[in-house]
Formats: C-alpha cells, structure tokens, sequence
C-alpha cells in the first residue's frame, strides 16, 4: 500500500507521490506545527520499501504518463545520500516519460549536505522547495528556524550551482507589525543575493495550536492590509530574473508572473487591490481561516 505525502506544493497536485520520510525531523518552528496537527512523528521509511513501491507503481497505466515526481514529507534529503540517488535513478528507470524530480528540504539540511547536492543532480534531482521564510536573523532565531541568514544564503548558492533548480517560500507577516520593515528588508537581501528560480508567497496563519499561538506578549500579528503591503514591497525590489506566485488560498491578492517581464502587472494588480474601497477590502479580509 502506498503513502501519500501529508502535504506538497499546490503546483505538484499532478505529480507522481512518493513519501521518502514521514513528518519533519526537525519540528520546532513556531508557527507551524503542521505535522503536529496530523499526528505524524518523524521517521525514515526503508530503502527497500521505497524501490517496492515503485515497482508497484510503475504497473499502474496512468501513472507511466506521469512526467513529474515529488518526494515527501518535510525534507527527504536527510536520507543517506546513496539511498536517495537509488531511489532518484529507479525512478527514472521505471518512468520513461519523467522529466522532473522534485522534493522538499530545508535550507539548514542543504547546507549540511551542501557537498552532495552535485550527486543529487547527476541522479535526477531537478527542484527542491524550500522555506526561507524570512531572510532576519532575529526573526529566524525568534521562530526557531534552525539556520541563520549567512547560511540560508550558502545553501541558495550551492544548489543552484549544483544545478538544481530553488523554488523559495517567503511567510508574509511573519515578522508582525513590530519587525515588519526588518522582515521585508532582510528577505530581500537573500532573494537578491541567492536569485532562486521560484519565489513564492504564502501567508503567515496562525494555527492555535503551533507554538506560535502562544506568544501574544512577544508578537504583535500583522494586519491584513500590512501583509498586502509586505507583498508590494518585496515584489517591487526583487531585482532579477524569477518566476512569482502568489496563488495559494490564504493569499489576499492572487498573482503569478516572471520577472522583469510581467512585474509591473503585477504591482498594478496589488495597487488595484489597494485602492479598492475599505468596505471592499474588508470583505477579502474577513474570509481569513483558510491555511
């Protein structure tokens, strides 16, 4: 019987699942706490598991059409590094129409593993998505992230010189209203520097039973309005060639766009969105809940 990932990126709702670990390792961010909702504890599933299911898979007619695959949970790439090439290869052995394997890893195991990421590639390792979150040193200590800044950006560097392609997450709001200018100007520097291919946005929602949910003394949330505005400033001085997406459910504005080409549509969008009465806002606002 096959495992499903708990989560994956909404673009890879059509790709071929393989679970290569179960929940997150590392599991103390305070403003997550997804794996902690599902009851998932971190754990490796076996090499050989693995090579089965993909055989079991690869019998399934529909499943051969597949040209891309996405590894989960949280971050694959803490597995044996000779694991995960066999895993990769069989892959591409058993489906001849992939094109693209992708997983999920975080930036601190990256830079751990900075000096494999080159064998990952040769064995077919196209994407990773990763969560930058923020790019402040204070706000990644704060949060527990587990890295620092001068790290987040070592690791950016070496995968995408390892080839692979780095489709980073930004958390709009994570900083709250106090360190909200901290947060947009820290991030900022990191995409600039590191220039993933992918830059995506997501929402900062604070699910009450993260850690996060517990610390009203020490951060002040966010306005609605205020996330908007995070949204236009990093997207107004994202300085080189990228995809943007802004497309999840939580988003309050929706975009998607490669920059330079289609940037200032998309500041057009936000600024439409802005000048909308306060009424009108108000409505968008208040459908918040949604992860």
């Amino acid at each position: 019987m096959t495992e499903l990932p708990t989560i994956r990126p909404p673009n890879e709702k059509d790709s071929l699942f393989l679970r290569v670990t179960r929940g997150c390792f590392w599991n103390r961010c305070k403003f997550c706490g997804i794996y902690d909702l599902f009851g998932v504890e971190a754990s490796f599933r076996e090499k050989r598991e693995l090579l089965e299911e993909i055989e079991e898979l690869s019998k399934v007619e529909e499943f051969q059409k597949k040209e891309t695959a996405f590894f989960g949970d949280s971050d694959p790439i803490l597995m044996e590094t000779p694991s995960l090439e066999e895993i990769i290869t069989r892959l591409y052995e058993k489906f001849p129409n992939l094109k693209r394997v992708t997983t999920y890893a975080r930036a601190a195991t990256l830079w751990k593993k900075r000096e494999d990421l080159e064998r990952l590639k040769k064995a077919g390792l196209k994407r990773v998505h990763v969560g930058l979150e923020t790019g402040s040193d204070y706000l990644l200590k704060f949060h527990r992230k587990g890295i620092n800044k001068k790290r987040m950006i070592q690791s950016g560097k070496k995968t995408k010189e390892a080839g692979i392609e780095l489709s980073y997450y930004v958390l709009l709001g994570l900083g709250g209203r106090d360190h909200s200018e901290e947060h947009i100007k820290e991030t900022l520097d990191v995409l600039n520097e590191v220039k993933p291919e992918f830059v995506r946005f997501r929402r900062l929602w604070i699910h009450p039973a993260c850690d996060l949910a517990r610390e009203k003394d020490n951060f002040k949330q966010q306005t609605p309005e205020g996330t908007v505005y995070e949204l236009k400033e990093i997207l107004k001085n994202i300085d080189f060639e990228t995809t943007v997406e802004a497309l999840h459910a939580n988003n309050y504005v929706q975009l998607c766009g490669k920059i330079p080409e289609q940037k200032q549509k998309m500041l057009n969008k936000i600024d439409n969105f802005l000048y909308l009465p306060l009424e009108k806002r108000k409505v968008v606002y208040e459908k918040d809940g949604v992860i």
